[in-house]
């Protein structure tokens, strides 16, 4: 049983949030206000590049912005630990956690109730509370936890379970969405022109600590990686360069998933990085990853 110890509630995910964090923290405030709560969203930083052109597409409320309110409770969303809360919220605050990641610290949030499961997306399960308790999402809602079922599964291309595809064909009834959906998406995510690769690579980056050693790790998902790779490889080289830097990072590689061919390829910054990863499978999405060097280094 949640306890709820303010009047107001905020949904929120980690800051510069995917479509997946920011789609899900807007559809659960719908949720909460369906059953009396004054509830709202508000975003930390800048989404990811994909989610206003997915709000620019298809008319979708945007968030409020940041606040300096501690006297609010919080639910956070596609996150599960207290790096990802946004500052200056509290942990204390947090009163709920809907995440989908198997590495969490949700021990670390003493007043919140949590929900980890391993599906391809966290609007999954916040799909899955509209259905249970009959509450019937508006069309922008739908739209939001159906775009990002398809952007975190990559089309079901990736990781993904029957109950994504379940509750995506329930959300895509309501929402009414095109069917070449996937693609748009995809090809829009892939237009790296100009300063958007910078924005990307930089916007997504996760730097962790594993066994007293810090790991930068950026992802990039598109169409044309090896496109990608061939024309500015050395660009990313000195991006990759400059986030050592920034980030103090012990190893530094990102990650590019080909959202076509259904691979991905590893840039490494140097040769120890590359000697770490040598043996890495076959895994297509960075938490999977991280979750493999942990059990590496132990």
């Amino acid at each position: 049983m949640i306890k709820y110890f303010y009047m107001k509630t905020i949904t929120t995910s980690y800051e510069n949030p995917d479509l997946d964090g920011y789609g899900s923290a807007m559809a659960y405030a719908e949720l909460l206000q369906t059953k009396g709560k004054d509830a709202h969203t508000r975003i930390w930083g800048t989404p990811h590049l994909e989610v206003q052109w997915f709000m620019d597409r298809f008319k979708l409320p945007q968030a409020k912005g940041p606040t300096d309110d501690t006297t609010t409770e919080v639910v956070l969303l596609d996150a599960s630990s207290p790096d990802d809360l946004p500052k200056p919220l509290q942990v204390k605050q947090v009163i709920e956690i809907i995440d989908h990641r198997r590495i969490n610290n949700i021990k670390a949030f003493p007043n919140a109730i949590s929900q980890i499961e391993l599906v391809g997306a966290s609007a999954t399960l916040v799909a899955e509370r509209f259905k249970k308790e009959n509450i019937k999402p508006s069309k922008e809602s739908a739209m939001f936890l159906y775009g990002a079922i398809i952007s975190n599964t990559e089309n079901f291309t990736g990781i993904s379970t029957d109950r994504d595809r379940e509750m995506a064909d329930w959300l895509k009834q309501i929402s009414n969405a095109p069917d070449d959906l996937a693609q748009k998406m995809f090809i829009a995510k892939s237009d790296l022109s100009g300063n958007r690769l910078r924005e990307i690579l930089f916007g997504d980056l996760k730097t962790i600590v594993i066994e007293e050693k810090t790991f930068a790790i950026g992802q990039i998902e598109i169409i044309g990686v090896d496109k990608l790779l061939a024309e500015r490889r050395e660009e990313i080289m000195s991006m990759m360069k400059e986030i050592q830097k920034t980030e103090k990072s012990d190893y530094t590689f990102v990650n590019f998933k080909d959202l076509e061919k259904g691979s991905s390829k590893i840039l490494c910054l140097d040769d120890k990085t590359a000697e770490l990863l040598k043996d890495l499978p076959n895994l297509k999405f960075r938490k999977h990853i991280i979750a493999w060097i942990q059990e590496k280094l132990k």
